[in-house]
C-alpha cells in the first residue's frame, strides 16, 4: 500500500469523525452568546475547512502527481493557474488548521474541545503532508 493511499484514507477517516463531530453538536447551542463562545465554532468550521482542502488536494495528487504538476507550472498559461492554485490552496489548510487551534484556545462553549482537537489533528496531517510533499521532488 502507497503512502497516498494512507493518507487519503486517513483523512477521509477523519472526515467522517468530523462530521460526527458536528452532528453531536447541540442544536441550540449558546453560540451567540459572546466573543469567545463565537471563537469555539468558528475554530471548529475552521478546521472542518482546512481538513476538507486537505482531502480534495490529496484527490488531486492521487490522481495527477505532483511532478506533473510541477512542470506543468512553468510552462505558463492555465497550467501555472493550477499549480499556483494547488500550492496556496496547500498552504491555506494548515493557516486554516492554525488559526482553528489559537481560536480554539481562546474560546469557550461545547465545541472548544472538539475544535481544538480537530484543529490540531488537521495540522498534525498538513506537516505530514508537508513533509511527504516536500520529500516527493527528491
Amino acid at each position: 500500500m502507497d503512502v497516498l493511499r494512507i493518507i487519503a484514507l486517513s483523512e477521509g477517516a477523519a472526515g467522517v469523525l468530523v462530521a460526527w463531530t458536528w452532528y453531536r453538536l447541540p442544536p441550540r447551542g449558546n453560540f451567540s452568546a459572546d466573543w469567545r463562545n463565537r471563537a469555539s465554532l468558528v475554530a471548529l468550521v475552521l478546521a472542518s475547512m482546512a481538513l476538507a482542502i486537505q482531502f480534495a488536494l490529496v484527490v488531486v495528487t492521487w490522481f495527477r502527481p505532483l511532478e506533473r504538476i510541477d512542470s506543468a507550472g512553468l510552462q505558463g498559461g492555465w497550467n501555472s493557474f493550477v499549480a499556483y492554485l494547488w500550492l496556496g490552496s496547500f498552504l491555506a489548510t494548515g493557516l486554516l488548521a492554525l488559526c482553528g487551534l489559537v481560536l480554539a484556545i481562546l474560546g469557550k462553549g461545547t465545541p472548544r474541545i472538539a475544535a481544538g482537537v480537530w484543529s490540531f489533528v488537521v495540522l498534525g496531517m498538513f506537516l505530514v503532508n508537508l513533509v511527504f510533499f516536500v520529500n516527493s521532488f527528491h
